[in-house]
């Protein structure tokens, strides 16, 4: 019988750390074996205990949850998840560029949280980061390796002749980054990114996806024209969809989630597939599920060209290796190499 999988809970709040742990406690299979108030705790019972999952608080005495993971992932293979404030996006991203497995969003003291909602949400991240191997903690390049561009933006009302759909789920953001790192403007091609994200951390990612790219990087709006060297990311509670050849359009729909998700990335890439046919492109980076696999087929019917991150350097070989499983990656790429794949694909 597999034994349960260890959690460490930290949090300088008593309430939350309450909370967590009756969220945590109605599954067997997961057990909390520690506490701890500060960051500097943290550490020494990461040692101690030796977890498997340790939940860290990004705001906290003695030392942040920011300074405390490069501790912790020295010391520790833990994975982990950050406990995120929805007014701090851009710290939640710090932390996953430092090796963060995933995140959620913080429950607010002083109000009351349904235990079954954050039960359901943090089994899930716990599972997911359970399965994720210490050494792929790290898997995408540091933000400080990124390089420094000047960002052109690029305004045209004549539609691009490739589409590419990118998706994206836990261990995303970086991915994203080192992506889009190595793309740039002049490959006439628009690109509409769908990550699994909470409600208020779209526009964060999209000004840190600007600073790699000379593309030009918008949180996507219903009835905006797809332009070359554009870069469109889906707003959380959305689909994002394209139609219209000729004056090729954004829809945002609030038709019902798929995989459990809004945005998923299957709406996308069916609505590349119709609009461009042989034109379009669909990439799979890491993530949880299988999100982006039916899209992908769809695009190699109508022609164009898939590409999935492969195992060795996703976070969670779930979306990527559904679309491989069925037969939907035409290209299998590690991650440093999937930009170049795009290049010679929008070049070919």
């Amino acid at each position: 019988m597999r034994s349960a999988i260890k959690v460490l809970v930290v949090d300088d709040s008593a309430l939350i750390r309450q909370m967590l742990t009756r969220a945590l406690s109605v599954d067997p299979s997961i057990e909390v074996v520690g506490m701890a108030r500060t960051g500097v705790e943290a550490i020494e019972k990461t040692l101690a205990l030796e977890p498997d999952v340790i939940t860290l608080d990004i705001e906290m005495p003695e030392l942040s949850g920011i300074e405390t993971l490069p501790h912790i992932m020295r010391a520790s293979t833990a994975r982990v998840i950050m406990l995120s404030a929805v007014n701090d996006p851009d710290t939640t991203y710090q932390a996953l560029d430092l090796g963060a497995t995933d995140f959620i969003v913080k429950p607010a003291e002083g109000f009351a949280t349904s235990i079954a909602e954050l039960s359901e949400v943090l089994l899930k991240k716990i599972k997911t980061a359970y399965r994720v191997r210490p050494e792929a903690r790290q898997a995408a390049r540091p933000a400080d390796s990124v390089p420094s561009v000047t960002r052109i933006v690029v305004s045209s009302a004549t539609p691009p002749a490739r589409v590419v759909g990118i998706a994206a789920s836990t261990g995303g953001p970086p991915a994203l980054e080192t992506v889009f790192s190595g793309l740039t403007g002049g490959l006439d091609a628009a690109y509409l990114v769908v990550q699994h994200l909470p409600s208020g951390f779209t526009g964060s990612l999209a000004r840190r996806l600007a600073r790699t790219s000379d593309l030009a990087f918008v949180v996507a709006e219903n009835g905006m024209h797809v332009e070359r060297d554009v870069v469109y990311v889906a707003p959380h509670g959305h689909h994002m969809v394209v139609g219209g050849r000729h004056a090729m359009r954004v829809s945002l729909e609030d038709t019902p989630s798929v995989h459990g998700v809004r945005p998923a990335a299957d709406p996308l890439f069916e609505s590349i597939a119709d609009t461009v046919g042989a034109a379009s492109v669909g990439v799979v980076l890491t993530g949880m599920g299988s999100d982006g696999a039916r899209g992908s087929r769809a695009i190699l019917d109508a022609g164009g060209t898939t590409i999935a991150q492969d195992e060795e350097t996703s976070v969670v070989w779930g979306m990527p290796g559904a679309a491989v499983r069925a037969g939907a990656a035409l290209r299998v790429a590690p991650l440093g190499s999937v930009a170049s794949e795009i290049r010679r694909t929008l070049r070919g």
